[in-house]
């Protein structure tokens, strides 16, 4: 079972990567990046490393993928800046994305329940929604640790509104 199937952990997941987008804006995009840079590239030089040192090597197809996909650790490591200018237009898509889902699953449970969701419980993912759509409509007219406080904060509030959901319905 995938460890993010576990709702607890994709709320704590949520709430620390929050936390760390607000209290470290400056630092937070090129540390996630270069965090991520090291998880795709490390597994992708072991399978490379695991072919070349293997003895029967000429019978196994070269791994391009593992050689592409370090290439691409070590372009997310060494240029992070370039990444961040797509990762802002990723992030506001994902908070968009976030804010619709969370809408359609209360708009579900009430009809699958037959109970009734508060206002406030339709209001958290709204302001996800708008904060997103904010974010892929004027991504570059505000500093970009703005952008990243703002990211911040949609995410903090995205895990707050799944640890109410989780403690509601648990």
């Amino acid at each position: 079972m995938n460890a993010f199937q576990n709702p607890l952990i994709r709320i704590i997941a949520s709430i620390a990567v929050g936390l760390l987008l607000i209290l470290y804006p400056n630092a937070a995009l090129p540390t996630i990046l270069l965090i991520i840079g090291i998880l795709i590239g490390l597994p992708s030089l072991y399978a490379l490393l695991v072919y070349l040192l293997s003895e029967n090597r000429n019978k196994l197809p070269f791994p391009v993928l593992s050689l592409v996909m370090l290439l691409f650790g070590c372009t997310l490591m060494l240029f992070p800046g370039w990444y961040i200018g797509i990762t802002v237009y990723v992030l506001g898509g994902a908070l968009v994305l976030i804010g619709v889902y969370q809408i359609l699953y209360l708009l579900t449970l009430k009809k699958n329940l037959r109970s009734k969701a508060g206002w406030l419980s339709y209001l958290l993912p709204a302001i996800v929604l708008l904060i997103g759509i904010e974010i892929l409509v004027n991504p570059f007219s505000a500093t970009e640790r703005v952008m990243v406080i703002t990211f911040g904060a949609a995410t903090l509030l995205y895990g707050i509104t799944d640890l109410i959901y989780y403690i509601r319905l648990k």
